[in-house]
Formats: C-alpha cells, sequence, structure tokens
C-alpha cells in the first residue's frame, strides 16, 4: 500500500475522532438561568458523577485506627496514621496537630498528585507542593494527608498487578480507581470528623495534579466540604484528557460526555472555590483556568455570595502549587464559613 495511501486513513481516524469529541461533549451543561434550575441540575449531576465513579460500599467498616507520633516540633504534632476504609483495604495518612491553640480548630484534607513520595511530599517544603500540608497545621489545623493508592505506602508490588491492569480491571468490573480513591476520602472525611479536635463544619480540601481531581470530584459530591482549592488540574477535557496524553487513570467512561471541568465546578457552587494554577504548567493551561472562573462566576453571583467566594491565582510556575494567595484565601473562607 502506498505510504501516502496509509497516511491518508489514519488522517480519517483523527477526524472521526475529533468529530466525535464535537458532537459528544458535555451534554449536561449546568444550567444558571435561575436557583431552582441550578439546584435542579446539581441534584441530577450528583446523580450522574456517582454513577460514573462506579460501584460504591454500601456500608461503612471501623476504622480500626493505628496512630503513631513520627514528629513533634513546638508548632504541631505529625503522626502516622494506618485506618480501615473498606473490607480487605487500609490507608495510610500523616495527621499535623497544631499545639498551642484553642481547640477545636478548622481541619484540611491535603491530597498529593502522582508520585512515589505520597503523602511525603506534602509535608516537604522543597517539593512541588511548598509543604501545603504542614503550612496548614501551623496555621492552626487539623490536617489530613493520606496516601492514595500507587503512591507512598500504598505503591503496588513490582511482581503483582500492575497499575495499569488495576486501573483497567476495575473499570471492567463496574468501578474506577478514581472511585476507589474517592471512597478513601469519604472516609477520610469521616475519620477527621471522628477527632474531638476538628470542628466539623469548618474541614476545606486542597490538591495538586491528580490531587486536585479528587479535590474536585470530593467536593463535588460531598457538601461537607466547605471550602476547595483545586491545583494544577482544573480547566477543561478539551484542553487536556481529550487533546494529549494522561494518566488513564482519569479517563472516567462518560465523564467528558456528560460533564466539562467547568460543570464539575458548578457542582461545588456556591460554596468558596480557589483556582490555582501555573501560567507554565504543561499539562493543564492557565487560560483555560481563567476561562473556567470566568463562566462560573455568574452562578456565584445568582446565589448572592461575595465575590470572595469564587478565586483564581495564576502564578509564574509550572505544575505546582504556588500557595502564595491559595493558603490565605482557605484560611479565611474556613474561618468565616458556617
Amino acid at each position: 500500500m502506498p505510504k501516502k495511501e496509509g497516511e491518508a486513513f489514519g488522517r480519517q481516524v483523527i477526524d472521526f475522532y475529533q468529530q466525535t469529541v464535537g458532537a459528544s461533549l458535555r451534554q449536561s451543561p449546568f444550567d444558571g438561568s435561575s436557583r431552582e434550575a441550578f439546584t435542579a441540575w446539581q441534584r441530577n449531576g450528583r446523580r450522574r458523577l456517582r454513577r460514573i465513579l462506579g460501584e460504591m460500599p454500601q456500608e461503612k467498616v471501623d476504622f480500626e485506627l493505628q496512630r503513631e507520633v513520627v514528629e513533634e516540633t513546638d508548632r504541631c504534632v505529625r503522626e502516622r496514621l494506618v485506618y480501615r476504609t473498606r473490607p480487605g483495604l487500609q490507608a495510610t495518612a500523616y495527621l499535623l496537630t497544631p499545639k498551642g491553640i484553642d481547640l477545636p480548630v478548622p481541619a484540611m484534607l491535603c491530597l498529593h498528585g502522582h508520585g512515589q513520595e505520597g503523602k511525603e511530599a506534602t509535608v516537604d517544603p522543597e517539593s512541588i507542593y511548598r509543604g501545603f500540608a504542614r503550612r496548614f497545621a501551623e496555621e492552626g489545623c487539623v490536617v489530613l494527608c493520606p496516601d492514595q493508592i500507587g503512591s507512598g505506602e500504598r505503591i503496588l508490588p513490582e511482581d503483582k498487578v500492575t497499575y495499569q491492569v488495576l486501573i483497567h480491571g476495575l473499570n471492567m468490573l463496574g468501578h474506577t480507581l478514581i472511585g476507589v480513591r474517592y471512597w478513601d476520602l469519604v472516609r477520610g472525611l469521616d475519620l477527621l470528623e471522628s477527632f474531638p479536635e476538628v470542628e466539623r463544619r469548618r474541614i476545606g480540601v486542597m490538591g495538586l495534579s491528580l490531587g486536585g481531581e479528587m479535590t474536585l470530584m470530593l467536593s463535588a459530591l460531598e457538601k461537607r466540604v466547605k471550602a476547595a482549592c483545586v491545583c494544577g488540574y482544573l480547566t477543561s477535557h478539551l484542553s487536556t484528557f481529550l487533546d494529549r496524553p494522561h494518566c488513564t487513570c482519569g479517563h472516567l467512561r462518560d465523564l467528558a460526555r456528560e460533564f466539562e471541568h467547568v460543570d464539575l465546578a458548578a457542582l461545588i457552587a456556591p460554596r468558596p472555590l480557589f483556582v490555582d494554577s501555573g501560567s507554565r504548567d504543561p499539562s493543564f493551561p492557565s487560560r483555560d483556568a481563567r476561562e473556567l472562573v470566568r463562566d462560573l462566576r455568574p452562578v456565584y453571583k445568582l446565589f448572592d455570595k461575595p465575590r470572595t467566594h469564587l478565586g483564581i491565582e495564576v502564578h509564574d510556575g509550572e505544575h505546582e502549587i504556588s500557595g502564595l494567595k491559595s493558603i490565605p484565601w482557605m484560611l479565611r473562607r474556613l474561618r468565616e464559613e458556617r
């Protein structure tokens, strides 16, 4: 077969894909025509998102919590935790508790992205996370930093099921890895609420990359999250997962057909939301982050929320957390939000 003819057939495949994207993308955009219409859309949207995430446990198991102090400074105590999230599955995490302040206090879930370090990176000031978990603790928050499946102490054994087999195998069985991680974080919220040091009505979530994606999913479905900060993720499907290679765990069946990123963010509204985006992030374009915030702002206005309820920082960075504006913003929202 002539080379040019083969290229023509390949071009047809690309054209077909692009036409499919155009015809199928975002079939359930948010309805901001009125409060009633938006609330009805949210109710249906959350139901559709839960279906996309796959099967979930019907009951919550006992935590069987194990605690061990691993570090103590003049400002906080860091413990290593082990707790059950579902039958046969345990999570590992750090818990940082501030010292020398009146309790109870607000709490944060601080979520890492892909990488072997897992929770370790969230307390390291030299990492792309800028030690944000430690910074929240030193500012007076109880902080839970769980290892997500595939990272930290939850890295898969090399001689067993690989990460890719886990992703696709779960999909074939009616589950998703994002859904399993989501349930882990639901249990993380439950765990934080069980601690007497935590003011239950003041819990926030912040994460980078995969951690940003999981912040988005958890906050969209869990109204217990009072403020959320999505870093290095919240842009659009069209400029990310539908356009270039990304981690396959984020490719959820029907997700882009039902929702664009702005619609997922709208499931959080009108609760406080902040977007932290690097102007030189090669994977998640900051221009899309700006457009998303612009498109979402009328929803907050619809509910008479102050402009401060929706914020963005586009910093001079790459795929990393700035924290310059996002961390003070989160602290203000958690302290004022009731």
